[in-house]
């Protein structure tokens, strides 16, 4: 089969050897005609073969090797293209479909479908489709099961005297985010991603530089809308009669109860956040500065910043960020950095630049700028933490910035659709995509425990949060809780490719073998990896991370085991 035009031309000359050796001036037209009419007999016989080399072929190749490309010519106009798309809908949805007070009325048509669906021992999820989650890695279920259309996109009530906002599960952070900020308001917890759901974040987990302070996402929770595997919808609180169900949800993805909708915590805000940056060359003396700003020696966290985070380069060097509400009227001339611009660099370059001074010398000097409060909510997003590095390496040049920095990021539904089965399995074996929750007791282990498995993978995110007690929940209790019952832990983000892979040495890194060892380590120092990642572990060594003994009487007690939900390993890309 003719894969490229050399292959036709030694199909030709195969076939067709001295075609016009030896023939005279009149004999040769003849002859040429002759071989065209053969060559074009040939090709029509082989079309199919050539139309799937030229349809099938050549598009893979390009999707493979030249993926950068791709995501820079098609990725980018599509996903400006894909968010206009949802900004149209979205404001259809608000003025024709959008009425809170038909909530009641969308419930009664999902309950029709789980009651009425016709199989029931087909699992039940939700036709949100696989590939529009924010997740990298691939959930193949859906294809499966009883998908339940669920048309809950709706912001139901804003409530500023008690501090409520009640939401449909599909409503996304971007929607919450340009609803509240005008306010004064914003929740406690505000995950990086526009695209981010309150159901999935509610179902999974969330993290950000405020969870020092409040937690998980789910701890921002007050009343959740539930329905059951048989049809009957539930008021779940902290402390009514489904206070049970309420503390199991979280960390369940859908396992327990399909969610409605939810009453979550707001807070007051201001304009803007100031941001101090503490440049560190010393893994002991950057993983002390977190705990220390975090709270952790302090029983009243109401003295720790309202944000922590910290960017670690290398094992010794980091860059510790901590942040507060500030107004508008009491910022610097001149000290102001809106980063949503699109020809400022990506936030992770604008940082590594503080470790150093301009002549190379170590930076041991703190300094303070002040960021508008979108801006830093979503100050990752532009180059996806450090993702983009990989997709569009000249992504970070200055007239890349200037001409197409407006087209930032690609979506994520993009980049997982255009994969190739070829650059899918490139990526498993070895692109690292891991949040690890870890004791801040166990911080430096697990950091030098990372740089080795991982072959120096940088940057590496790290985000404290409070950990507390989830009774019913996969999560386990703190291990070694403070007086209140908490303890704190860091997530370590780890996004990237090993050193080796880089340096085109990939024979040198066996994704299986340093995945199963990390988590093994994890789990003896009683921490937690984030589910929407691949897992590596086998089902036994899955309920050796995670609590299912309560898990698995609730899912018996609301009746989620009798075919209605799959338990939560079910629904994971397992590797093994």
């Amino acid at each position: 089969m003719p894969k490229s035009a050399n292959d036709l031309d030694m199909l030709v000359t195969k076939n067709f050897p001295s075609l016009f050796n030896g023939m005279g001036p009149y004999t040769s037209t003849l002859g040429m005609t002759l071989s065209v009419a053969t060559v074009a007999t040939i090709l029509v016989k082989k079309r199919k073969k050539i139309a799937f080399a030229f349809f099938n072929d050549l598009p893979m190749y390009i999707l493979t090797e030249h993926r950068s490309a791709v995501v820079t010519i098609v990725g980018l106009p599509l996903s400006l293209l894909w968010d206009g798309a949802l900004q149209i809908r979205g404001q259809y949805i608000k003025h024709f479909k959008s009425d809170p007070r038909l909530h009641n009325a969308r419930v009664e048509v999902i309950q029709e479908q789980v009651m009425n669906r016709p199989d029931k021992d087909v699992p039940l999820c939700t036709a949100r489709p696989g590939w529009a989650s924010v997740s990298l890695s691939y959930r193949n279920y859906k294809k499966k099961w009883n998908a339940i259309e669920m048309p809950l996109y709706d912001i139901l009530s804003i409530d500023t005297d008690n501090l409520i906002v009640r939401v449909e599960p599909f409503v996304s952070i971007g929607q919450l985010t340009h609803a509240l900020n005008p306010k004064g308001y914003t929740l406690p917890v505000v995950p990086e991603m526009d695209d981010l759901t309150v159901g999935g974040l509610i179902n999974g987990t969330g993290i950000e530089s405020s969870s020092h302070k409040y937690g998980l996402f789910h701890e921002i929770v007050l009343e959740l809308e539930l329905l059951l595997g048989d049809g009957t919808v539930v008021i779940a609180t902290a402390d009514n009669e489904y206070s049970d169900i309420f503390h199991a949800i979280p960390w369940s993805y859908g396992t327990l109860a399909l969610l409605l909708s939810a009453k979550l915590r707001l807070i007051p805000c201001k304009d803007y956040v100031k941001v101090t940056y503490t440049p560190h060359h010393d893994k002991e003396a950057y993983v002390e500065h977190m705990r220390k700003l975090s709270g952790e020696y302090n029983s009243n966290k109401n003295d720790a910043p309202m944000f922590v985070e910290g960017l670690a380069y290398s094992l010794d060097t980091a860059v510790v960020m901590s942040g507060e509400f500030i107004d508008a009227k009491d910022i610097s001339r001149g000290r102001s950095n809106r980063l949503s611009l699109w020809w400022k660099p990506w936030f992770y370059k604008h940082v590594e630049q503080m470790l150093f001074l301009k002549n190379g010398a170590k930076n041991n000097e703190s300094f303070v700028e002040y960021i508008p409060l979108r801006d830093y909510y979503h100050r990752h997003t532009q180059s996806l933490f450090w993702e983009m590095e990989l997709m569009i390496p000249i992504g970070n040049n200055v007239i890349f910035r200037w001409l197409l920095g407006w087209l930032m990021p690609p979506k994520v539904s993009f980049l997982k659709i255009s994969q190739t089965e070829m650059t899918r399995r490139l990526v498993e074996k070895t692109h690292v995509a891991q949040d690890f929750l870890v004791p801040t007791r166990k911080m430096s282990e697990f950091l030098e425990l990372c740089d080795s498995e991982y072959d120096k993978i940088y940057p590496v995110w790290l985000c404290l949060h409070d950990h507390s007690p989830m009774p019913g929940s996969l999560l386990k209790d703190p291990a070694k809780p403070d007086v209140n019952g908490r303890e704190m832990y860091v997530d370590i983000g780890v996004y990237g490719l090993p050193k080796c892979v880089h340096d085109k040495r990939e024979d040198e890194f066996d994704m299986k073998k340093s995945m199963r060892k990390v988590l093994k380590e994890l789990v003896a120092m009683n921490g937690f990896q984030m589910l929407y990642a691949d897992v590596f572990n086998t089902k036994k060594e899955f309920e050796e991370m995670f609590g299912h003994e309560e898990y698995r009487q609730l899912r018996r007690k609301y009746k989620a085991d009798r075919g209605a939900f799959k338990e939560v390993y079910d629904k994971m890309s397992v590797i093994l």
